[in-house]
């Protein structure tokens, strides 16, 4: 004669349940990290493009609104971010730089911001570079600061 026993144990212990957890936290931060990097990563690239976007229309705006002389003095991203551009401001150099707002793009239906990364005070330089050879091209600078959210 053969006893059955009916002890069998059902379900999973403390200790299985625990190491699905701690396995599951694991893989959740390791997938956490890389969406938020994702995430920023395409910020970053969205705004950089935007303030693209912004020059190009700067420099059409400063083609319909601005006669730029050559600037006899190089403009270099320090000048912009210390706002220190009087050395251009000369009278030889007076008409070589032109200022342009995002709201002045916007109002001329040269650019276009529907997510809000750029502020309307935001301010692009445009300004007539003068190579070695003499020759004048127009350039437009935004700091990194320009149409970021």
């Amino acid at each position: 004669m053969v006893i059955k026993m009916k002890n069998k144990k059902k379900g999973f212990t403390l200790v299985e349940l625990l190491a699905v957890i701690v396995v599951l936290a694991v893989v959740i931060m390791l997938a956490s990290r890389s969406v938020f990097r994702i995430v920023r990563n395409t910020q970053e690239q969205t705004s950089f493009e935007m303030r693209e976007n912004a020059k190009d229309a700067a420099l059409t705006y400063s083609f319909n609104h601005f006669h730029l002389t050559k600037c006899s003095v190089a403009f270099s991203k320090e000048m912009y971010e210390d706002n220190n551009t009087s050395h251009l401001n000369t009278a030889a150099n007076a008409s070589c730089i032109g200022r342009v707002t995002i709201k002045d793009l916007k109002e001329e239906g040269l650019f276009e911001d529907n997510h809000g990364y750029c502020k309307e005070d935001d301010v692009i330089i445009i300004y007539r570079y003068t190579d070695t050879y003499g020759n004048g091209e127009y350039k437009a600078y935004a700091n990194d600061r320009t149409c970021t959210n």
